[in-house]
């Protein structure tokens, strides 16, 4: 078997069913087998796997055990020469498999090997290629450097940010949201640490990789959609707490806390900082939205879908039925040939037809456009204000990044 995809899933089961659909796209010409990995989920995560997918492998813990332990169970069961760590809240390309393994193939040397990742709206996600976090690498990053020089080989060293993001290059670390890794090298490595039980996890794999000699490489040519966060936004306050607390739990571990005792302090200091600013997001967010609310009813934004007739009517349906606020301007149609009454243009005119129209949210049905297409689309749009949903197969939900609506 060429590849083994493992999915740690909590509490996200929407996002879950959508990116099984991808990949199930994905794996027609692949050797593959995807093993989910449940941490005792409160939804109907599991039911949903059982029924609209089984021909994949479902894991059910009865606690949440984190995220490393959790993908070490599916590793454990796992049968492919490759092992991809997927987040359940992504979409991934029709071609993302087979032109994975032909780069990890002709780069012998490559340990493990990460994708270009953009957010829910189409922006570039910095995190797809990243250094290790020297104890300097990461003052820097919570000291919030990294964000007021972007471009810096100092001061955003973390995220590598001096590197052109279209470019194939090195990577030090790779993201636990898609780390496609070479079995032969996990081998050698061992298995993921579970003293890291949500964060840390990748940072410490990639590093003991090139430890172990091999390279970890970040390759554009293909894209992700990862709606960073869903898997684990509940709580926002104490992912900010583990984040940063699972970069010190590398440090110390691998760099020795004696040599860096000052530096540790002010990145403890920083630690408490950034968890008091989450505090005050989460304030100014939970009141913000109320009002968003008000004016979302008060002025009906609007919205393009981006589908055949008939899941166009499907999907209008489902607006009309939940009361979103949303005013359906039109049909954006999947081609030149999808003509109607209600089309304002094909797909590949998505921009105009946003700016001649006012468009102030698009939504795109997953079950009649690639994920390729759907996500060089969101790319063209990520310099606007348009706010980006899906709705995939059956169109009884529309997700987005923090958002699910659905019947």
């Amino acid at each position: 078997m060429d590849l083994s995809v493992i999915i740690v899933n909590y509490n996200v089961r929407y996002f879950l069913e959508q990116c099984l659909y991808s990949l199930i796209k994905a794996g027609k010409n692949t050797s593959a087998e995807i093993i989910v990995v449940d941490n005792n989920s409160t939804d109907d995560s599991c039911t949903m796997v059982t029924m609209n997918f089984p021909d994949a492998i479902l894991v059910r813990n009865s606690i949440n055990r984190g995220f490393s332990a959790a993908c070490n169970q599916g590793i454990k069961i796992s049968r492919g020469r490759y092992i991809l760590l997927l987040n359940p809240d992504t979409l991934v390309e029709e071609d993302t498999f087979t032109k994975c393994i032909s780069f990890i193939e002709e780069h012998s040397e490559a340990g493990a090997m990460g994708v270009k990742m953009i957010n829910g709206n189409g922006k570039f996600l910095p995190e797809s290629k990243r250094s290790v976090p020297t104890p300097s690498t990461a003052f820097f990053k919570m000291a919030g450097f990294s964000g007021i020089f972007p471009r810096s080989r100092i001061f955003n060293r973390y995220y590598l940010g001096h590197l052109d993001s279209s470019a194939t290059t090195e990577a030090e670390v790779l993201s636990g949201a898609f780390m496609f890794i070479r079995r032969a090298a996990l081998d050698k490595t061992g298995l993921l640490d579970e003293t890291y039980f949500m964060y840390g996890e990748d940072i410490d794999l990639s590093y003991r990789l090139i430890q172990a000699g091999y390279k970890n490489y970040y390759y554009p040519g293909v894209k992700i959609i990862h709606y960073k966060g869903e898997s684990t936004r509940k709580g926002d306050i104490d992912n900010v707490f583990n984040f940063y607390k699972a970069m010190l739990v590398f440090i110390n571990r691998h760099y020795g806390k004696n040599h860096y005792r000052l530096l540790l302090v002010m990145i403890r200091i920083s630690i408490y900082f950034w968890g008091f600013i989450a505090v005050l997001k989460n304030f100014f967010r939970k009141y913000l939205s109320r009002f968003a609310d008000r004016v979302k009813f008060a002025r009906a934004r609007k919205v393009v879908v981006v589908s055949d007739a008939e899941k166009y009517n499907k999907i209008i349906n489902l607006i009309d039925n939940h009361q979103t606020g949303l005013k359906v301007s039109g049909r954006i149609g999947i081609n030149n040939d999808d003509i109607g009454p209600e089309v304002l243009g094909p797909l590949g005119q998505i921009t105009k037809i946003i700016q001649a129209n006012h468009i102030e949210e698009v939504i795109f049905s997953t079950k009649d456009l690639s994920a390729s297409q759907v996500i060089d689309s969101m790319q063209e749009l990520a310099g606007s204000n348009v706010t980006i949903k899906m709705a995939p197969p059956g169109e009884k939900i529309i997700i987005g990044s923090h958002y699910l609506k659905g019947l």
